[in-house]
């Protein structure tokens, strides 16, 4: 009875252990089933909860360095991180609401484009005084004007209604006579029917001619555009009877217009006048007209030649300086025009325009 047990094979009791030990493998790789619906919704709260982290993150204070060069990619993280679980119709009204709150007015881009020409053609210089901004300007008010009281041009102004501001402030002038205007110009003045300045003429033409930087404000019809077309005639003929301008000179005076209406009306005073010099047997006085709709090879052919005076609208301006079609190294006369609200509102872009072109230039504005 011993010797039938001791034959007996031994038991291998490793195998039950390893098939209890699939059987639980089995039973923790299992994966229950879960609906399609369950699973879009785990998905869309895994999103949701992706952009609740990126808002905690974006919330975490940084320097200031990080800020200015991640600040355009911040917004886009924060709009699209917390949005990601609504429609995409609802996401794009609201973009475009966001668009038109961000979109720039007309006056804006045009300040802007007037900005960046300044940039192109302005030099930084020292401040100067006003003996030396008005370097090469030799105009004087008569003798018997400046030999009245000051007593006298206050009670002027006040009889006419006008403020004035600053120092050492020109002589308020009755007349275009007394102003020195060139006889051509006066009978082209009594063509027009005006044969005594407004009052915005009476101090803005002489302030001008003295080569003074200017702000004038007056309401509309009180003759503003005469107070810098004059006198820049006057400035450009005297240039040009004592050196005339060459091939590709010029403009000696830029005007900048807000609208093409505007600068092509300015641009017909101006060439009234020169005309009417030429018939007085004066040298030519060429103007050229840069604006939209007007070809750009009228604009060269008179650059060409040799331009005194340049009406123009901020975009054409900017591309012909970008294409070096017009050089403004000579231009030492500036005028910008705009109404009292947009001045006001955009007082700190206009004092730009008090920069000089180069570094002989001049500008009033």
């Amino acid at each position: 009875m011993s010797t039938d047990t001791t034959d007996e094979p031994p038991k291998k009791r490793y195998r039950r252990v390893e098939e209890e030990k699939d059987n639980s493998d089995s039973d923790d790789n299992y994966v229950p089933y879960v609906p399609v619906k369950e699973r879009k919704k785990q998905q869309l709260m895994k999103l949701g909860r992706i952009g609740q982290l990126k808002e905690a993150e974006q919330n975490k204070p940084k320097s200031s360095s990080e800020n200015e060069t991640n600040e355009d990619d911040d917004e886009e993280d924060e709009i699209w991180g917390r949005k990601n679980n609504i429609p995409l119709l609802d996401q794009h009204t609201e973009l475009r609401k966001l668009a038109e709150a961000k979109k720039v007015s007309a006056v804006e881009r045009q300040l802007k484009k007037e900005e960046e020409i300044l940039e192109i053609v302005a030099e930084k210089k020292a401040l100067m005084g006003v003996s030396e901004l008005a370097k090469g300007i030799h105009w004087r008010p008569p003798r018997f004007v400046l030999e009245m009281p000051p007593i006298r041009h206050e009670r002027l102004r006040t009889e006419l209604r006008i403020l004035v501001e600053g120092e050492d402030i020109p002589p308020p002038l009755r007349s275009f006579k007394e102003m020195k205007m060139h006889e051509g110009i006066i009978a082209a003045l009594k063509e027009k029917h005006i044969k005594k300045p407004t009052p915005i003429q009476i101090q803005g033409i002489p302030t001008v001619l003295s080569g003074r930087d200017m702000i004038g404000i007056a309401f509309t019809g009180s003759g503003k555009t005469l107070v810098f077309v004059l006198p820049l005639v006057m400035f450009c003929l005297e240039q040009e009877v004592k050196l005339p301008f060459i091939k590709n000179e010029g403009p000696y005076g830029l005007i900048i217009c807000p609208s093409r209406e505007l600068a092509k009306q300015t641009y017909d005073i101006i060439q009234y006048y020169c005309d009417s010099l030429r018939k007085c047997h004066m040298p030519e006085i060429r103007t050229c007209l840069a604006i939209g709709g007007v070809p750009v090879t009228e604009s060269i052919e008179v650059i060409q030649r040799g331009v005194h005076i340049m009406v123009a609208t901020p975009g054409r301006l900017m591309d012909m300086l970008e294409k070096k079609i017009v050089k403004l190294s000579v231009c030492r006369y500036l005028w910008s025009t705009a109404n009292l609200a947009i001045f006001c509102y955009y007082a700190k872009e206009n004092s730009k325009f008090c920069e000089i072109c180069s570094s002989e230039a001049h500008y009033n504005k």
